[in-house]
C-alpha cells in the first residue's frame, strides 16, 4: 500500500457532495460528485468518460453578488 493511502479514509457520497458544495461555492465554478471505475466517490471540476456522474453543483448564481451583499450587511449594520 502507498505511502499516499496508509493514512486517507474512503470519501462518502455526502462527504463528496458537501466538497463539491464547498468547492462551487468557494471557488465560483461548477463541480460534480462522481463514482469513479473502482468505486470511490469523489468531487471533480471536469469528470472522467469512465465515471458515474451523481451530481452536478452549482456555484451561487454570482460569487461575487453573495460577497458584496455581505459587505453591504456588515456596513448597514454599522
Amino acid at each position: 500500500m502507498p505511502f499516499l493511502w496508509s493514512g486517507a479514509r474512503v470519501m462518502t457520497k455526502e462527504r463528496a457532495r458537501h466538497y463539491a458544495k464547498a468547492l462551487a461555492r468557494g471557488m465560483g465554478i461548477t463541480f460534480y460528485v462522481v463514482r469513479s471505475r473502482g468505486g470511490r466517490f469523489l468531487a471533480v471540476q471536469i469528470p472522467s468518460d469512465d465515471c458515474e456522474i451523481l451530481a452536478r453543483i452549482t456555484p451561487p448564481r454570482s460569487v461575487h453578488d453573495s460577497s458584496q451583499s455581505r459587505h453591504e450587511q456588515a456596513r448597514s449594520a454599522a
